[in-house]
């Protein structure tokens, strides 16, 4: 069955298999990138595998940062992943609960100073980060509020956001 375009047999299938063996719900995420030393136009190619095949994402600076400002910037894919990560999830919490959803659109924004990546200032770079969103839906406002505070507490983005991890970066 089908509900707010989630596969919810699917998704049944997985939590029994993952409450079965645990260890079956751990997967690695990746993606390679390449600095691309001679495109003026694209500075940055990453490629995701994903089940159906593999995906080519181009990544270009906004001009003051060097770039041609001519593809999305690393934070537009930042705040794309973080968001499209919350919303699958909370679309995910209403599915479990029989809540159909008419609308669900998100808003993502963050606040970027760049003097910390530019070197001219020691200062947090992002300063906020905020999520609007619009659920339209025949359950009330306060089963939606709780489906939104479940999704936020399940969700593997804002767990990143809340609870930072410290990065492992090694020269190969």
């Amino acid at each position: 069955m089908r509900v707010n375009n989630i596969e919810l047999e699917q998704v049944s299938r997985a939590v029994e298999e993952f409450r079965a063996e645990p260890e079956k719900a751990v997967k690695t995420i990746a993606v390679e990138g390449v600095w691309q030393l001679d495109d003026p136009s694209v500075q940055f190619v990453a490629t995701a595998r994903a089940e159906s095949g593999v995906f080519r994402l181009e990544v270009d600076s906004p001009r003051f940062l060097g770039g041609s400002g001519s593809r999305p910037g690393p934070m537009h894919y930042c705040l794309t992943g973080l968001s499209s990560c919350f919303m699958a999830t909370l679309v995910g919490v209403a599915s479990e609960k029989g809540i159909a959803l008419k609308k669900a659109v998100v808003k993502a924004s963050c606040v970027v100073d760049f003097s910390k990546p530019l070197g001219v200032r020691d200062v947090n770079p992002v300063r906020a980060i905020r999520f609007e969103l619009s659920l339209e839906s025949d359950e009330s406002r306060e089963r939606l509020e709780e489906v939104v505070r479940e999704a936020e507490e399940r969700c593997p983005a804002i767990y990143s956001l809340k609870n930072p991890l410290t990065p492992e970066i090694v020269l190969v």
